[in-house]
């Protein structure tokens, strides 16, 4: 792999560069050491927490709402919709876990 600067990569460095170890990159007319993987796991974590973030803004205020709506049955004394409630969070936290293991 060769990176270069636009500032005249001649035939005789290009072909220099594609000599350059692994690890290496080609950059201003000299090896030079690089961490590419650590730069992509940085990338790749990032894009990872913005999916997970926007995973968690779409699902809670699902969650709320049914907090609130089991909060209210059990108020109200109603364990039928309680009941029922309980059964909706255990559909929805399903739908979220498996969501957030698929960006993992």
């Amino acid at each position: 792999m060769w990176i270069y600067s636009n500032n005249g990569l001649t035939r005789g460095r290009w072909e220099d560069s594609s000599n350059v170890p692994d690890g290496y990159v080609y950059f201003d007319h000299e090896p030079t050491k690089t961490e590419l993987s650590a730069a992509f796991s940085g990338y790749a974590t990032a894009v990872k927490e913005q999916k997970i973030s926007a995973l968690d803004t779409e699902y809670q205020p699902q969650f709320d709402a049914l907090a609130q709506a089991y909060a209210t049955a059990l108020m109200a004394g109603d364990t039928t919709t309680a009941t029922e409630v309980q059964s909706d969070y255990t559909t929805l936290k399903s739908e979220y876990t498996a969501a957030l293991e698929a960006i993992s």
